[in-house]
């Protein structure tokens, strides 16, 4: 029994004969039995060439050992003790807003929450970030989260932060949070109140408390970003980082620094943390919060290498992605890898970053 196979296309090249396909049946052999077969022609229609982006910032460049200092007089929405803030309103659940200094939600339910009013309006345009603390207790990432959003006179403004994403949701001692502005959508509005909003989709009931949530009047967390500059997608694989401090010390036989887990070089465990973000359709895809050098090797980085003359000590780690990271072409609001900045990072020597991959070429 023989097939008829007919040869088409949407295309004839110029040079081909009088507008004709042609195929051609030649022999080959495999395991030693032979066979005719089809010979044709393909062409990859994707490729990729090569290529390193550099984390970057419109007023820093390249360098992220920055100073990010909260200053002037910030706008105070509670303290924990009630006293000059802002008025606390329990909507669900258990909250008590003078728990010993803080503010308390206790075996909270999906969607218990509270709401702060302030006794005037707030013009965000004279602020720059909102900063806090937070203690999570019995608090579960999967099935837990902690919504805020700003209003005026009752209505929900911008965008509601899931607080996960800016928090080490794995650390049950108190921590600082940064959250700039601009992720909330409140850059230019006008606001009078806060509601904070716990979610859970099971499992245990957690307890959370909240202290020193305040507006920042000036400073503002550093954000460097990676994005797809060309009008062609990119494939990241890896990421790679680049310290330098005066860190002396080496080991007996001088050819290994000696690093502590719990540090950035000279620097100590970070009050509020170095935040990696992957941002994808406008949407933060994943998140993580770094605060010492444990953390980065907790999320996949490794040491690369390091590097000391006893006198300042350089260090490479590189985090590979467990699948390629893919920016859309031109959309540096959309889609992008931030790394935010929101402590003195100026006592490192060095701090940079880079997104390695390639560029997709559509032939």
């Amino acid at each position: 029994m023989s097939l008829k196979i007919k040869i088409t296309g949407t295309n004839v090249h110029p040079n081909t004969r009088g507008g004709i396909y042609e195929a051609h049946v030649h022999p080959f052999e495999a395991a030693n039995v032979g066979h005719s077969g089809v010979v044709t022609l393909s062409k990859s229609l994707q490729n990729f060439t090569p290529n390193v982006i550099p984390f970057s910032n419109d007023l820093f460049g390249s360098q992220m050992n920055q100073n990010v200092i909260f200053g002037g007089t910030p706008e105070l929405i509670h303290d924990g003790q009630a006293v000059g803030v802002w008025t606390p309103t329990a909507n669900a659940g258990i909250w008590n807003f003078a728990d010993s200094a803080k503010i308390t939600i206790t075996s909270a339910n999906n969607n218990d929450s509270a709401t702060f009013d302030d006794s005037g309006t707030i013009d965000m345009n004279d602020y720059t970030s909102i900063t806090g603390k937070v203690d999570l207790d019995t608090y579960n990432v999967a099935n837990h989260s902690i919504d805020i959003q700003f209003g005026l006179a009752g209505e929900l403004l911008g965008n509601f932060i899931n607080l996960n994403n800016y928090i080490d949701t794995g650390d049950f001692s108190e921590q600082g949070f940064v959250i700039p502005k601009i992720d909330f959508g409140i850059n230019s509005l006008t606001i009078d109140e806060m509601t904070i909003t716990i979610r859970r989709s099971g499992g245990s009931k957690p307890t959370v408390k909240f202290d020193d949530i305040q507006i920042e009047e000036t400073g503002s967390p550093a954000v460097f970003k990676v994005f797809s500059s060309r009008d062609s997608d990119f494939y990241i694989k890896k990421l790679r980082f680049l310290f330098a401090d005066a860190l002396a010390g080496t080991l007996a036989d001088g050819t290994m620094p000696a690093l502590s887990y719990d540090k950035i070089l000279g620097l100590s465990a970070l009050t509020n943390g170095i935040v990696v973000q992957i941002i994808q359709n406008g949407e933060i895809d994943s998140s993580f919060n770094l605060k010492q050098f444990s953390d980065m090797q907790l999320i996949g980085a490794d040491i690369l290498s390091s590097i000391s003359d006893g006198t300042n000590t350089f260090v490479i780690l590189e985090l590979e992605f467990s699948e390629t990271v893919i920016l859309k072409t031109n959309k540096p609001n959309s889609s992008f890898i931030s790394i935010t900045i929101n402590d003195d990072l100026s006592g490192l020597l060095l701090f940079t970053g880079a997104a390695r991959g390639a560029y997709e070429v559509i032939n």
